[in-house]
């Protein structure tokens, strides 16, 4: 994430940084803060869907446009089927699938606005090979992240017009 961060401030955009851990977020904030990039923090779980309305309202009141959305956060939690934990299965579907739905949600009018003004905002949704192929004791975060694959997909059929281009890596 740090790295995409840096890339993008590189490229001029202004940036906004979420992630569940306030320490190591505003250790990584300065990082880019250090090298002269505007930067946003949001500290919270991105897989609660006010934190993900936090995120956006911050983005929105500082830098008024969206060009570029990644959705780079997720876990991953082994476990035989027989030992799947329901906490941790909420955990791994809210921040690995949820979060992105409702990014794309709270997201899409500034992306239209955008895409509208130069046929090129983004949105990358960070996967995995194990989307690709189920991973034995993986099960679960091979489901979510073969459904990124796929909910990336048909973003890119329904935006793509719009001048929004949709990738998941």
């Amino acid at each position: 994430g740090l790295a995409i961060a840096d890339t993008l401030g590189e490229m001029g955009y202004g940036l906004t940084v979420a992630a569940r851990r306030p320490d190591k977020l505003e250790a990584a904030a300065q990082t880019l803060m250090d090298k002269g990039y505007e930067v946003e923090v949001v500290a919270g779980s991105l897989g609660d869907e006010e934190t993900v309305k936090a995120v956006v309202a911050a983005h929105t009141a500082r830098f008024g446009r969206l060009d570029v959305l990644v959705n780079n956060a997720g876990v991953g939690i082994g476990s035989a089927v027989g030992d799947i934990q329901t906490k941790k299965l909420d955990m791994m579907l809210d921040l690995n699938l949820r979060s992105v739905v409702l990014f794309y949600r709270e997201c899409v009018g500034m992306l239209r606005e955008a895409g509208a003004e130069h046929q090129q905002a983004l949105v990358v949704n960070t996967a995995s090979i194990a989307g690709k192929s189920g991973q034995a004791w993986l099960s679960v975060y091979s489901a979510t992240k073969a459904a990124v694959v796929n909910f990336t997909e048909a973003m890119h059929k329904e935006l793509s017009n719009d001048g929004i281009r949709n990738t998941a890596l």
